[in-house]
């Protein structure tokens, strides 16, 4: 994993904290034994101008402070000694680690910068549309391999010629020990899984399962859109500030040659960025590699990984400034048709938000993918309706599936109908 940069998140010097708990646990009892010995004091001098019995009380409650204090004092010092002495270990073996090696960062400044698992990428590259750029191809076998792990329905895609959904999965099959946290069977949301700290990445990996209606017709492109489309993406995503296609592959037969025939037919394939807005943490941004696959079975995966930080001289010219980076270490989002007009979709998704921790980052990125659901309900009945929007978006395709409007590039397109094209296949941040 490349690391780089600071925390947009100063935290407390690893010394200070224990040395300040140090300081307020002597101080606190120093001085309520102080005062305790005071009040003896008081009580032995007043033995002259008043009765025995007030004279014992006095001595008793005073005699008790002392006590109480000695028995807390002894532990609280033990704990800040112990919580120094750990803080000073740390601080030591980061010295250590940094004399050896000079580009070690300490965790406390560390932001993920870059793709944080180099085994999915080749050194093949491929060429772009525009710039006379190249994009790196991932290494196919092995990414769609850990895919069919973490997705039953990835594997049902590139398998089965006859998929049963969400139906057949059964989830004791499953490769990775998965926690479940949602199931409710007949609701739009069926199911939620998750496993924390997934891969060591220190983030927890996110499964969200559920059924759906809609028209067959470019089911996986109109379905990608909506983490994809500008206009789309707006309406259940209220951080999203950028979302645009910064390079496509100039030629698909590209990446037939390098995919070979197991993982369907790529109908999209290409890069884009993504800037959030100013939220609970500071703005992010996203460089992610990604493409769309249909399946003779009339399922697709759209999937996507992190490009790595030799890539990042693709980042759009007009975004100069960098921001902190948020990381897909995994994603796929697969759509499996159940019936004429219904599919069921299983959506996975591993993010590394810098600054932000697995246990806190688990329940916004679920909560942000049900938002992305609920608005797919109504999105996708739309395709039903005259003049609906999704009606309108499907008018745009060609009747014939194999001639898809996304890769014919010299065929007019009534811009009336079609949304913003700005297609950067990126995830939930």
């Amino acid at each position: 994993m490349r690391i780089s940069g600071i925390d947009p998140f100063p935290q407390i010097p690893v010394l200070l904290l224990p040395f300040a708990i140090f300081c307020i646990c002597f101080l606190k009892n120093f001085g309520s034994a102080n005062n305790a010995i005071k009040e003896h004091k008081r009580n032995q001098s007043a033995n002259q101008s008043t009765g025995i019995v007030e004279v014992v009380y006095h001595t008793y409650t005073a005699n008790h402070s002392l006590k109480n204090n000695s028995n807390m004092k002894l532990p609280l010092i033990i704990l800040s000694a112990a919580l120094l002495a750990r803080a000073a270990a740390v601080q030591k073996a980061c010295a250590r680690q940094s004399q050896y090696n000079p580009s070690f960062i300490p965790r406390r400044h560390q932001v993920i910068a870059a793709f944080g698992n180099p085994k999915y990428y080749s050194n093949n590259f491929i060429r772009a549309d525009k710039d006379g750029a190249e994009l790196k191809v991932p290494t196919f076998d092995v990414f769609f391999d850990e895919l069919q792990k973490v997705s039953p329905l990835v594997k049902q895609a590139i398998h089965e010629e006859n998929p049963g959904g969400i139906a057949a999965i059964d989830d004791a099959a499953d490769v990775y020990k998965w926690k479940n946290m949602e199931r409710h069977p007949n609701r739009l949301i069926s199911q939620v899984d998750k496993i924390d700290n997934f891969q060591n990445h220190g983030v927890p990996l996110i499964r969200v399962r559920s059924s759906l209606r809609g028209p067959s017709k470019q089911r996986g492109i109109y379905f990608s859109e909506l983490i994809s489309t500008t206009d789309l993406r707006h309406k259940w995503d209220a951080t999203n500030n950028i979302v645009e296609t910064i390079y496509n592959a100039a030629d698909l037969d590209d990446i037939k040659r390098f995919q070979g025939d197991r993982y369907g037919e790529p109908v999209m394939f290409g890069v884009g960025y993504v800037k959030t807005k100013q939220s609970v943490v500071s703005p992010r941004e996203q460089m992610t590699l990604c493409g769309v696959q249909n399946f003779p079975s009339g399922a697709s995966t759209v999937w996507g990984v992190e490009l790595e930080e030799d890539q990042n001289h693709l980042f759009p010219k007009d975004q100069t400034k960098r921001m902190p980076r948020s990381t897909s270490h995994l994603f796929a989002m697969t759509m499996i048709p159940t019936g004429e007009d219904t599919f069921d979709v299983e959506y996975v998704l591993q993010l590394d938000v810098g600054g932000l921790p697995g246990w806190l980052l688990g329940p916004v990125v679920t909560e942000t993918v049900k938002k992305m659901f609920r608005f797919a309900e109504k999105y996708c009945e739309s395709g039903f309706e005259e003049g609906g929007e999704l009606a309108k978006r499907l008018a745009a395709f060609p009747d014939d599936e194999e001639e898809s409007s996304l890769q014919k590039d010299d065929e007019p397109i009534d811009e009336a109908c079609v949304l913003d094209e700005n297609r950067a296949l990126l995830m939930p941040p």
